[in-house]
């Protein structure tokens, strides 16, 4: 998932009450749901290098057990360092704090694993990518009721209106940029909105605060385990219509989760079937020594680490050949270009490459 999901992933659960049972507890939560994307640095050495290193080793299982402890342990000396100028320790819990460190970076892997990008759980001892192909990568969804349950559960603050106001610009940007979010999708999301105004501007500041935060937790946890059974339902139903396939993949629509674009993948081709039912086929070739070439090389060997449904072609220019790569997640036959999803490599001109 995005970092917007997992930041409020963070806050909501310390709204919870769980940010009074320790000193530093908010910042343990907030740090910890995104400390396992410190691997994000690798975008710096390039896309493809990203696409190598991402979701791997700081998404594992030995990660889930190293990072909270270093956590707990960079918490502990802050606490230690500032206590000297405070005086004041008696607030700070270590045991809480080793605990909401394993919390919240347990959520992490987790909500990766929710989406169709993937997730490497068990890295470094396996490489193998896990899905749980039940959200798509961003859900604006997932960001209103979590957003709903921390602007609801804490007191007036209006330094941070502007936050709020911007999040809910840029999540109703994406629902209109969307071409899944029909007119009733959007009335909905603007609705929701509406009703997260009026509850605001209507709750009295009261013991039962931390509530709306359990509730929002709790609605995002039926909203994503309805989606994961819509999802898995769906693969059965199609399952049931056609020939027996390889794999069977329900792709969730962005802005409109409960909709799948479905992968069948066959010895030959895949059967992509889009949510108003209409199929169409891509080529699943073995490849040949230019494709085999060109995916060994150093520029793509993330993308090739981390394809899932892959298909090709081959042009020929003056110097040899040009090989582009799509996965099926992200790229359909009518909607090719340069973006999640796509690779090319130029591969020179060897005669020992013709076939």
């Amino acid at each position: 998932m995005d970092p917007v999901a997992h930041t409020l992933v963070g806050a909501v659960l310390a709204e919870t009450g769980l940010k009074r049972v320790s000193r530093y507890a908010t910042a343990t939560l907030l740090i910890g749901v995104n400390l396992p994307d410190i691997d994000g640095i690798a975008k710096f050495w390039g896309p493809d290098a990203s696409l190598y290193f991402r979701r791997g080793w700081s998404h594992g299982i030995l990660a889930l057990v190293v990072m909270p402890l270093l956590l707990a342990g960079l918490i502990w000396l802050w606490n230690r360092w500032r206590s000297r100028a405070a005086d004041d320790r008696q607030d700070f819990r270590l045991g809480w704090i080793i605990a909401l460190s394993f919390l919240a970076v347990g959520t992490h892997p987790l909500l990766d694993w929710m989406n169709t990008y993937g997730v490497r759980l068990l890295m470094p001892f396996d490489q193998r990518w896990f899905y749980g192909d039940t959200l798509f990568i961003i859900d604006p969804w997932i960001w209103l009721v979590l957003a709903a349950g921390v602007l609801l559960a804490r007191q007036r603050k209006y330094t941070e209106l502007a936050f709020w106001f911007a999040l809910g610009v840029l999540s109703s940007w994406l629902m209109f940029n969307t071409e899944h979010a029909n007119i009733w999708i959007q009335s909905a999301w603007f609705g929701g909105l509406a009703l997260i105004v009026i509850l605001r501007i209507n709750r009295s500041a009261n013991n039962s605060a931390p509530s709306y935060a359990r509730v929002s937790i709790a609605m995002v946890i039926v909203y994503v385990s309805a989606l994961y059974g819509i999802a898995r339902i769906t693969e059965n139903l199609v399952t049931d219509q056609y020939e027996v396939a390889l794999q069977v993949q329900a792709n969730p629509l962005p802005g409109q989760p409960y909709s799948h674009r479905v992968i069948l993948v066959y010895d030959e081709y895949y059967r992509v079937i889009d949510p108003q039912g209409n199929e169409y086929e891509v080529p699943r070739e073995k490849p040949n020594q230019i494709v085999r070439t060109a995916m060994q090389s150093e520029s793509i060997r993330g993308f090739v680490n981390w394809m899932r449904f892959p298909y090709w072609d081959v042009e020929e220019t003056a110097e040899g050949w040009r090989v582009r790569f799509w996965d099926l997640r992200y790229q359909g036959p009518g909607s090719r270009g340069a973006s999640i999803g796509f690779a090319q490599v130029d591969v020179p001109n060897m005669k020992e490459m013709e076939e």
